[in-house]
């Protein structure tokens, strides 16, 4: 009896590893297809934007849709650099993308240094902000048009750079607060011990030890802008002010469009990756201190 519940003993524990490791490859194999599932459901419109721009006429116009092109084309690619438009449209954004983000930095930087040291409107001015950041835009585009008809502030450059820091302005007060809240006051308290006044502290001290910190809130302030489309569409009627998401509703054809998403993706990738590498700095600059 005792030989016989010996041998039984590892057979059914060889039983239970073998159903584990089972069970286990079963999992694993769904989790796999599940996410070639997704990959394929996400990547698939993108796949179809770039075949698109690189087909003819007769792929094109071909029915049923031909997905990979039979005599790949990079005439539309062309026609996005050589038409003066299409540069045009590049310069707007770039510019309009810059000068925001630079505005919006400018007033936002005392801002949240303020609410940060003095604590200046307590905890009702942080939640107000976030309150404003959560305000849709397509239920201010009215009144905001009506405003700047008025004023005389449509197809100019000046309207869209006041507008866009506006609408900014909260969500870079808030992403600054933080940074300067984990910034030990005693380095500032020193710095004005040796001579340094709040200002040149400001300047020379916090600046450039947040420097990472300030380079992810520009980056995202350059790439809201740089895609945003709906008061872009609605503040800028003449060809010669409009941007790149707007674009594509001057002339709707489907392969230049097509074309014309790549490039437009070009700042917001490069800036994605580089405020990736931003962060890591300030991560370990922190970690530093």
């Amino acid at each position: 009896m005792s030989t016989v519940a010996t041998r039984a003993a590892p057979v059914t524990a060889t039983r239970r590893l073998g159903r584990h490791r089972m069970m286990r490859l079963v999992g694993d194999a769904l989790t796999y297809v599940g996410l070639a599932v997704a990959l394929v459901f996400f990547l698939g419109p993108f796949f179809w934007i770039l075949t698109t721009s690189l087909k003819g006429n007769e792929d094109f116009f071909a029915y049923p849709p031909v997905w990979i092109p039979s005599d790949p084309a990079l005439t539309h690619y062309a026609a996005l650099f050589t038409r003066s438009s299409g540069a045009r449209y590049f310069t707007n954004s770039l510019v309009i993308s810059s000068l925001s983000m630079f505005a919006a930095l400018a007033v936002s930087l005392p801002t949240a240094y303020s609410i940060a040291r003095w604590r200046f409107g307590g905890g009702f001015l942080s939640t107000l902000l976030l309150v404003l950041r959560m305000l849709p835009a397509i239920a201010l585009i009215i009144p905001i048009y009506i405003m700047y008809k008025m004023m005389g502030l449509t197809n100019s450059y000046l309207g869209l750079v006041a507008l866009y820091t506006v609408v900014y302005i909260p969500f870079a007060v808030w992403l600054l607060v933080g940074f300067l809240r984990d910034f030990p006051v005693e380095i500032e308290e020193a710095a004005m011990i040796d001579g340094c006044s709040r200002l040149k502290s400001l300047l020379r001290v916090v600046i450039p030890i947040i420097a990472p910190g300030l380079a992810v809130v520009a980056l995202f302030a350059f790439i809201a802008t740089w895609n945003e489309f709906l008061f872009a569409i609605v503040l800028t009627g003449i060809e010669t002010r409009r941007a790149v998401p707007t674009s594509s509703t001057a002339r709707p054809r489907p392969r230049s469009c097509s074309a014309s998403c790549r490039p437009s993706r070009w700042p917001s990738s490069c800036s994605a990756t580089w405020s990736r590498d931003w962060r890591s700095v300030g991560r370990k600059a922190k970690r530093s201190r």
